[in-house]
């Protein structure tokens, strides 16, 4: 009985021991090449570009707008499409971005998906501070 029971449960470890993931994280796809945000007048004017540093072509590049208040909590989310709508490896995009100032938002977190809402990598996504 005990050989039996020290079998099995040898046998079930080694299981989910070779089951478990041993993926690496992915590289990031995208990378911020440059991002600016300022506070003017009753608005929040975003500017910025995104290099695609994945070896394949996005199609429809959807960023993502994460307003964080002071204790880094998110207050508000804004989506904005890029364009052009297929962006190939190396190649750029530029975004422009007017919205209204959510309350108690101090920094700006971005992230990158596609019109799925794929997730994909992104380097130097911030936080950003509002100017």
């Amino acid at each position: 009985m005990i050989p039996r029971l020290l079998l099995l449960t040898a046998s079930v470890f080694l299981f989910w021991a070779f089951g478990q993931s041993r993926r690496k994280p992915e590289p990031p796809r995208f990378e911020v090449v440059e991002f600016k945000a300022q506070r003017q007048e009753d608005r929040i004017w975003i500017d910025g570009r995104i290099r695609n540093t994945g070896s394949e072509p996005v199609r429809f590049p959807v960023l993502v707008f994460e307003f964080l208040s002071s204790d880094d909590k998110v207050v508000s989310t804004r989506r904005t499409d890029l364009e052009p709508e297929l962006l190939p490896p190396g190649e750029e995009s530029s975004f422009m971005l007017q919205a209204l100032p959510p309350a108690r938002a101090v920094s700006i977190r971005l992230e990158m998906q596609d019109r799925w809402r794929r997730w994909y990598p992104l380097a130097r996504s911030g936080p950003y501070p509002i100017e």
